[in-house]
């Protein structure tokens, strides 16, 4: 029985003396924020970046669909206007 006491207690004495210090455990803490710190810019600008990328592609859609509009009806005044020449010179 006493062999069993002595080997628990070995093995609880290791095990106390594995365990995190709190140094150790303020260290982690600190790296974590120091790494998020550093992230959170970067994040925000990616974000930023795609967001607008996004706003320019939107705008460029809408862009060329309104030149694509004017150049339809650009077309259009020109048959009106051919149509109007072509009945005022008929009189």
């Amino acid at each position: 029985m006493d062999e069993k006491r002595v080997v628990l207690e070995e093995v609880y004495d290791q095990i106390e003396s594995e365990k995190l210090s709190v140094t150790i455990i303020r260290n982690v803490v600190i790296a974590a924020l120091f790494v998020l710190m550093l992230s959170i810019p970067k994040i925000y600008v990616a974000t930023n970046i795609y967001y607008t990328s996004v706003k320019i592609n939107k705008l460029l859609n809408e862009y060329y669909s309104l030149e694509a509009e004017n150049s339809l009806l650009k077309s259009k005044i020109e048959k009106l206007k051919f149509k109007n020449r072509m009945a005022s010179s008929s009189f």
